[in-house]
């Protein structure tokens, strides 16, 4: 999978600009403001029909103007695709079409074309938030398996349900017949998004491993724990779980008027031997585990859809030693296409690598 060509409009600070890239490796080189940043989170636009930033889509809208249009040439295996989304600031509708025909639903996009991207400012927001740590499984499994995203979709809005009718008896007891619905339906879709997320970091483990081992040089070992009421040896015994917990829980729900247990609570975090990351690590070994996770993405959608995703790496080598960047940049080549930005040329010879080089 490759982008070929790229047109913006009115997205962030680009007014309306083309980019083409015939080469597998790009290198964006420009001073910081430029817009390099910018410029990834469009092509993530792409993947997931929202920004990878978090922001609102009205946020991205260029100052002054009132939509925004980002539209992509991808090749996929033998077939060349072509992408559109727009988003209109006035209505607040945001639009997607696949080779010129309009999806129904945006979700439907997810999947067609992936990608992984690596933003600096996750590293901090990432590695220290839980909420953004669980994002980080959400993604990728939606990329991978189109009924998650579905199975998140509708827990969110059975957990809203239910969050609402525990604000409602707050301070009392519940009834148990008004509860045992939303119970049993929360958790049907948790144990079946929980299992996905155990199942995926399964999968993604050894990747993380040697990634990391050979990003680091081999200093520290690294591991990802999920922690969940539903344990990585009971998956197949979610829904009873989960259903028993929200029974023990109900009378401290009340009390709080929300929902205390679920895939919504639970947490990934990572170890370096055997020390909490989001504690004690080091701000470049922080990059590196966020790094070894990036690439073992890309190394699980390759595996779960035949295909590499194009890998976005912005300023990737800041705050790295020379060993660890020489260490990146030696494995996110080894991918498919990858773009990566620099403030500047960080002595890391791109134009030596084969890289083309985009200026803004």
């Amino acid at each position: 999978m490759f982008l070929t060509a790229l047109k913006l409009v009115n997205y962030r600070n680009f007014s309306a600009v083309d980019f083409e890239f015939p080469g597998r490796k790009t290198a964006v080189c420009a001073e910081n403001g430029a817009g390099k940043s910018n410029l990834l989170e469009a092509v993530y636009f792409l993947a997931i029909a929202r920004s990878g930033r978090g922001s609102r889509d009205r946020d991205v809208v260029r100052w002054g103007a009132e939509y925004f249009v980002i539209e992509a040439d991808v090749a996929c295996e033998d077939r060349a695709r072509s992408i559109r989304i727009a988003f209109d600031r006035r209505a607040g509708k945001k639009r997607a079409l696949l080779d010129s025909v309009p999806l129904p639903r945006l979700a439907s996009l997810v999947g067609t074309f992936n990608a992984v991207l690596f933003f600096p400012e996750d590293v901090d927001l990432v590695l220290r938030d839980p909420p953004q740590r669980r994002r980080l499984l959400d993604i990728l499994v939606s990329q991978s398996k189109t009924s998650y995203l579905s199975d998140l979709d509708q827990y969110r809005r059975v957990l809203a349900q239910r969050n609402r009718l525990l604000r409602e008896v707050k301070g009392r007891a519940p009834d148990v017949r008004h509860l045992a619905p939303w119970n049993v339906q929360l958790a049907a879709l948790g144990a079946r998004i929980i299992r996905d997320r155990l199942d995926a970091l399964d999968a993604m483990r050894p990747a993380i491993h040697e990634f990391y081992q050979k990003i680091s040089q081999g200093r520290e070992q690294i591991e990802p724990v999920y922690r969940s009421p539903v344990g990585a040896d009971e998956r197949d015994r979610g829904q009873e779980i989960l259903e028993a917990e929200l029974n023990q829980k109900r009378a401290d729900e009340a009390d709080l008027g929300y929902t205390l247990v679920g895939p919504h609570r639970d947490n990934l975090v990572f170890t370096l031997d055997s020390r909490s990351a989001h504690k004690f690590a080091s701000k470049g070994q922080l990059k590196s585990i966020l790094l070894a996770w990036k690439l073992a993405e890309a190394t699980y959608l390759k595996s779960h859809t035949g295909r590499f995703p194009v890998l976005l790496m912005d300023d990737v080598f800041a705050e790295l030693d020379r060993h660890r960047s020489e260490a990146a940049m030696e494995l996110v080549t080894s991918f498919g296409q990858v773009f990566i930005t620099a403030a500047r040329e960080p002595g890391m010879n791109f134009e030596g690598r084969g890289f083309q080089l985009v200026t803004i």
